[in-house]
């Protein structure tokens, strides 16, 4: 060949085009496993809203995951006496009520750390923005019991740290 001529050329350009693949396959945001969406409710006492603690909820393959802990506000310590709810204005979008249920151990107002998955098609989407509610069944004559919402918290996207 005559000088000046790359013979080498396509054998580099080759080698370079695989490096740059490799790096794009490996390092695109848009290729690597997404994080699961997160969202909080963050409940804070008040006057009629005794409930105080935190929920955080993550998408699963299964559903949403709920972890929480709540520091005060539960007055009787049956878990069968709660309702643990979604709501969108008056209506139940999402109940995580029967799956608190089995796992809530209460003591002197207070709900130990717990966490459950419900079994759903609703995503942290669906529900962020939305209230998430406690409510109590109370007495609220002889033999008239009624649930009394007793803690509510909008549900919030989960900042990443």
């Amino acid at each position: 060949m005559p000088a000046g001529t790359n013979e080498d050329m396509p054998k580099l350009l080759t080698i370079a085009t695989a490096l740059l693949a490799t790096i794009a396959l490996t390092a695109s945001p848009a290729l690597a496993e997404p994080e699961p969406a997160k969202a909080t409710a963050d409940f804070q006492e008040a006057l009629f809203t005794p409930v105080a603690g935190v929920l955080d909820l993550e998408e699963t393959a299964d559903g949403i995951k709920v972890a929480g802990e709540f520091k005060k506000g539960f007055a009787s310590d049956l878990p069968s006496d709660y309702q643990l709810v979604v709501l969108d204005g008056a209506e139940v979008v999402l109940d995580f009520s029967k799956d608190f249920q089995e796992v809530a151990e209460i003591e002197a107002a207070e709900v130990s750390a717990f966490e459950f998955v419900t079994v759903t098609k609703q995503k942290i989407a669906d529900i962020r923005n939305e209230d998430v509610v406690v409510r109590q069944l109370v007495d609220v004559a002889v033999g008239v019991k009624a649930q009394a919402e007793i803690g509510r918290a909008k549900v919030v996207k989960t900042e990443v740290r």
